[in-house]
């Protein structure tokens, strides 16, 4: 029943207590009587209006989830079934049940429940994908993502003194683009008919390639056609110099760390590779002879109380490079997936493989300016 519902009779047999409840010491026998029956009415409606308002909750959580509501795993489990089937046969049958391209674009859209549990599969071992903002892109590939660079004015005033008028904070705009990843895998037919699984597996192949290759330019792509790697937006995060040439100090870490604003600094992070790591672990606290940088603990390590993220991507300690970021990526750093991830399955060209060519469209970007900050491996 709708908890509307409920909520309504409850409030009737409120206002009915309620009329009894007034009448104190003149109240009859059978008002009384009355009276603590609709108080037990009122416990049950309580009791049915709090599990049929969970009930509603939870369906629109559902549906925002998963864009659809009841019945939907059974249509995602057909949808998932009809690509599978495709992929396999290449029968036409189920081409009618996917959303496909023209020939021109090529390809056929891999359904959201094959496709989102595969993104996210590789998002939760890819350290940068799994610590930044991740939006979902669909439509235009270009995505505009706003944040404040300068405050507002904030005046001051007796209680009853004039307000003068105010500016704004001024709002600047990034753009999040999402660039095409693409891949040209190839299987003989003979060994897709004689594995069980065969396409899946080509299917998680070609995301895992996608994966390694998105997580390399997460943390050091040029922006060219590609994300804009983490430790290579020198031109947009603050940097600071280790104050080594082409090494790390232990001193650099400190200033790092109270560098960033302390707003972001409350969830910031460290990031850097498993060689820098062991460089730092090395290195003790300044002034401080017997007591180390890193605090090793059973969950990782730690520099200053914030946790280590180790990335194999990020740049070795080098004279020109930036090899340690710290700050809060989820409000550092955007990354763009584009939901229509392409594959196209092509047994023709190049006889007696299946072609399996694969579009991912991605992208990722410098977000708030002040939120990361990245140490340069020098004293210049």
């Amino acid at each position: 029943m709708d908890y509307r519902v409920l909520d309504k009779k409850a409030e009737d047999l409120r206002s009915k207590g309620a009329e009894l409840a007034a009448k104190g010491d003149a109240v009859t026998p059978e008002e009384r009587d009355a009276l603590m029956t609709i108080t037990g009415q009122l416990n049950e409606l309580d009791e049915l209006r709090v599990a049929a308002r969970d009930e509603a909750i939870e369906h629109a959580n559902e549906i925002v989830r998963t864009g659809s509501g009841a019945g939907a795993e059974t249509a995602d489990k057909a949808t998932a079934d009809a690509f599978r089937s495709f992929m396999k046969t290449g029968s036409t049958e189920a081409r009618a049940a996917l959303v496909a391209g023209t020939d021109a674009n090529g390809g056929y859209i891999v359904p959201e429940p094959v496709h989102g549990p595969l993104i996210e599969k590789y998002r939760k071992i890819n350290p940068l994908l799994n610590e930044a903002t991740v939006f979902p892109m669909s439509g235009d590939t270009t995505m505009y993502l706003p944040y404040k660079n300068a405050h507002g004015v904030v005046g001051n005033a007796a209680e009853a003194g004039a307000r003068a008028e105010q500016t704004e904070p001024t709002v600047a705009n990034g753009s999040l683009v999402a660039y095409d990843y693409f891949t040209d895998q190839r299987a003989a037919q003979t060994w897709l008919d004689s594995v069980d699984g065969g396409e899946d597996m080509m299917l998680g192949w070609i995301y895992e390639d996608f994966a390694e290759q998105f997580g390399t330019d997460l943390a050091v792509g040029s922006g060219i056609t590609k994300a804009k790697g983490i430790f290579a937006s020198t031109a947009t995060y603050g940097t600071l110099l280790s104050g080594a040439a082409g090494a790390i100090a232990n001193t650099a870490f400190l200033t790092q760390f109270f560098g960033l604003q302390q707003k972001y600094r409350s969830n910031a992070k460290w990031y850097m590779s498993p060689a820098t790591l062991g460089v730092a672990l090395g290195l003790a606290m300044p002034n401080m002879v017997n007591t180390p940088l890193v605090d090793s603990r059973s969950d990782g390590f730690y520099i200053l109380g914030k946790k280590v993220v180790e990335c194999d991507d990020a740049p070795a300690i080098g004279a020109a490079a930036f090899p340690v970021a710290f700050g809060d990526l989820k409000k550092g750093y955007a990354v763009g997936i584009h939901k229509n991830t392409t594959i196209l399955r092509d047994p023709y060209t190049a006889t007696p493989l299946v072609r399996f060519y694969g579009v991912a469209r991605m992208g990722g970007v410098a977000w708030d300016p002040s939120a990361v900050t990245l140490m340069k491996s020098n004293n210049a």
